[in-house]
Order: structure tokens, then sequence, then C-alpha cells
């Protein structure tokens, strides 16, 4: 159906990482793949701890001991002989790592996997993290036969990718393992690594969660989310993943102070947006359209004028009230509104200050009980309910300050604002409508995947005929 929402990318600023991966209290986390399990486990320590948490790190491979702020670092062939040393530590720091040996290298040696149960169980810790799997330092990889090592009491299993490897070639310059990477993506040596070939490998059986214990949960982790170029491949990544089964994806930069970038998760589907917080549109109408040197929201396409479009398309959608925004043509157009309860029109006598203004008078008109306004331009015939609908579901059902539309992959209109922001749309000057909001309240976005083409405005006479050709 066209306007379905597909993904919803949470901003992920305000999150921490354990919260963005959903680590719950008592929980055995395992971490996969290449291109940041060592940061992301040191990262991980640093905030559960910082929660009053007391955690054991460990593995089950071999690493270089992780930095931060652990002191005690336990290192015993036998379980006995390691679990009452890591008991005794844990008394003083509540980061302690744990391992069987030291290789020639300096690595730690990773414990037994049926040891992290019994470390877990008979030890004061509310976190246990292990990492699972080696990469020699490159940031993607398939594993070998032997690997990765997930101890089968694990309840969350993190594949970590780093997004620098793509575009480039599947090889060893930036790859462990580049023969499987090319046998499980269905590729050849040498063909560059793109979005689908990452997140094949990252969901294959064979793949960076493989030999993951059936009840746990697995949350792939997409690392060096440093640009907008690599932002977009990740979403990329994180759309083919959720189609695959994924449940949620964390695009990440995890040496950046605000590690999380954004979350991807299923969107709801349209028309089931759950009971809260009510809705409502508001048409911004009131426009004087110069450039058309007439009066083109009252022009027609098929049965109906351009602004009943908008109109009806709000109607059908599952907001509480339409509040239309008159000021240019106001008697003409005001004729052109249908008879509806939940419809009503205000006129802007300021409407020649720009959008602003109709944006001030049309939050002046609201309903007191509404909790966010989707605002819908009145040049915009083609919008549809469903469009809306992922809007109004996806504010109903996260936590978000604004809800934009991604019209296959690129953002545009209409977009939804939470009563929070109200004050500050209030204070907007200037035809800017909402835009600045959108830079100042990034990390309180939402994105929404919807598998449509964006709904163009008509702004001149070649734009109303490209769109009027559509209705004949």
């Amino acid at each position: 159906m066209s306007g379905t929402a597909r993904t919803v990318f949470l901003a992920g600023g305000k999150l921490t990482l354990a919260e963005a991966l959903t680590v719950a209290p008592g929980e055995i986390v395992a971490l996969t793949g290449a291109g940041g399990k060592t940061t992301a486990l040191a990262r991980l320590a640093e905030e559960l701890v910082a929660q009053g948490g007391r955690v054991l790190v460990t593995t089950t491979t071999h690493i270089f001991p992780p930095s931060g702020k652990c002191s005690d670092c336990i290192v015993e062939e036998c379980l006995a002989t390691l679990l009452a040393a890591a008991s005794t530590a844990l008394e003083r720091n509540p980061l302690v790592v744990v391992a069987r040996g030291v290789d020639a290298d300096g690595k730690l040696v990773g414990i037994e996997p049926a040891w992290v149960e019994e470390l877990r169980a008979r030890l004061p810790i509310t976190h246990l993290l292990v990492e699972a799997d080696g990469s020699r330092g490159r940031p993607f990889k398939a594993p070998a036969e032997h690997e990765p090592v997930i101890p089968p009491a694990t309840d969350l299993v993190v594949p970590v990718v780093g997004l620098s490897a793509i575009g480039h070639p599947i090889s060893s310059g930036l790859v462990h393992r580049p023969e499987q990477v090319a046998r499980l993506a269905e590729a050849q040596l040498g063909d560059t690594i793109s979005p689908a070939v990452v997140a094949k490998v990252l969901w294959h059986p064979e793949g960076s969660a493989k030999g993951a214990p059936s009840g746990a949960r697995i949350v792939p982790l997409l690392n060096q989310t440093d640009d907008d170029k690599r932002r977009e491949a990740g979403r990329q990544v994180a759309r083919l993943l959720l189609r695959q089964g994924a449940g949620r994806i964390v695009l990440a930069a995890l040496r950046a102070p605000a590690p999380v970038i954004e979350v991807a998760i299923a969107a709801p589907a349209a028309g089931v947006a759950k009971p809260g917080p009510a809705v409502s549109a508001i048409v911004l109408a009131a426009g004087q359209g110069r450039r058309m040197g007439a009066l083109k929201l009252a022009l027609p396409l098929g049965p109906k004028s351009v602004l009943r479009h908008v109109v009806d398309a709000a109607l059908a959608s599952p907001v509480g009230e339409v509040v239309v925004v008159l000021g240019h043509g106001a008697a003409e157009l005001g004729a052109e509104l249908p008879k509806h309860s939940r419809l009503r029109s205000v006129y802007n006598p300021d409407f020649v200050q720009g959008q602003s203004s109709s944006l001030k008078a049309g939050i002046n008109a609201l309903n007191p009980k509404a909790e966010g306004v989707v605002f819908l331009l009145g040049d915009q015939p083609l919008v549809t309910p469903e469009t809306i609908d992922a809007l109004v579901a996806t504010f109903q059902n996260y936590p978000a300050a604004i809800v934009q539309p991604l019209y296959r992959g690129i953002p545009g209109n209409p977009v939804l604002f939470a009563r929070a922001l109200f004050p500050e749309l209030l204070q907007v000057t200037g035809d800017r409508g909402g835009r600045e909001l959108l830079d100042t309240h990034r990390t309180e976005l939402a994105a929404v995947d919807l598998d449509s083409e964006a709904p163009d405005d008509i702004d001149t006479g070649e734009d109303y005929g490209k769109i009027a050709d559509k209705f004949r």
C-alpha cells in the first residue's frame, strides 16, 4: 500500500548504549563480529557501573585486556579458584575482568563457555559481558567453523560490524576471512562490500550470530556511523535486517561522546495506532502563491480542488481534528471545505508575513488536549491518509518530539511535532515554518520509512500540469 510505514529510525542521542541494546539486569551479553566489539564491551561496562551495577567482563576467545576503569583482572585456570578470586575482587571494584590465562601476545585466554552460567549464578554481579569472537582488528568478518563461541546461557547477542568496510572490496585489507564473507553473501572475492553484503553476513545462519541460544535476543550493532554517508549506509543495512527478521538494530559511533546515533525498529503498521496522545492536523492554506498567478489551492484536480484533496486525506486519517488555516482567497477556499464534525477553519490576518504566522494561528486554534500536531501543506494534494496514519502511529508508539517521513530514504512532509515544541513553534518568524526545529531537535526525532514517492508541491503552472495529468 502506498505510504505504508516500513521502518522507524529513532534518534539515539539521549540513549546510553545499554539502553539502545536493551540490556537488562542479570543478563549475559555476548558480542560477536568485528569493527568495535572490544570498544562496545568497555563502553557498556562503564555505563552499567555508572548506573550502580556490578559487572563481570570475560571472553571465550583471545582478546587484549579491555581498557577503561577496571583495576582488577583475574586470571585463573581453575573455575573454583577463579570464582573465589573474582568474588574477592568484586568487593573492592564493581568492574572486574576474568580469564583463564594469558598467551604469548599478551592476550587474555578465554574461559570455557559453560563457566559463564556458573559465574552469573555464584557471583554478586548485575551483568556479565562476553567477547565471543575475534577479528584481528578488521571492521568486517564472517566466522570460521569454530566461531563465534557464544555461551549457551547468553540472553543477548550483539553482532557488531564497522561501516567503514562498506564501499571497499571483499579482500583481506578490511575483511577477516574474506572467502567466508563472499560465500555467505553469494558474492565474489573483490566485489564491493554493499549494505546488502553486510546484512546477509550479519543475519545468515552461519554468520555473526551463529550458535546463538534459541531464546536469546539478537540486536545488531552497526558501528562507525561517523557521518551522513555512513549513516545512510547503516540505514540501508538496518532496513534489510528488519526484512530478514531482526527486530531492533543500533547505529552507533562508539568513540563519540554520545555513542548511539539511531535505533532502527519495525514500524507500527498503518491503522494500528494505539490509544494514546491525541494528535491534530493543521492544514496550511493561507499563502499567496505568487508564482502561480492564480489561487492555486482552488484549482481543480479531477472532481476536487487542490486544497480539498489535502483536507480529505487528513479527515481520512486517525487525527482527532483538522484545522485549516486560511488567508489569501479565504472566502473562495472556505467554500471548498466540507461540512465535518472534525473540521474547523481559522483566518490568519497576518498571512503576508509568511508561513510562520499560519503555524501560530493553527496552534492557537487547536484543542487544548492535543499532544501533537501534523502540519500539512495545502499545495501537496498527493499526500495520503496512510502517510499521516504512519506518523500518528509512530508518535503514539514511540517517544519522539518530532516525527518525519522518509520517502525512500529522503526526508519530506508532512511533519508531526509534539506539544512540548509548541512554545518554540510560536517563536518562529518569517517563511521557514518548523524547519529550523528539525535541526535543533535532531536528537528527539523519529524518521519513518515510507515506500512511496514524496508528495510534490504545486508552486508553478508546470507543477500543476504534471499533477493534473495524474487525475485525468
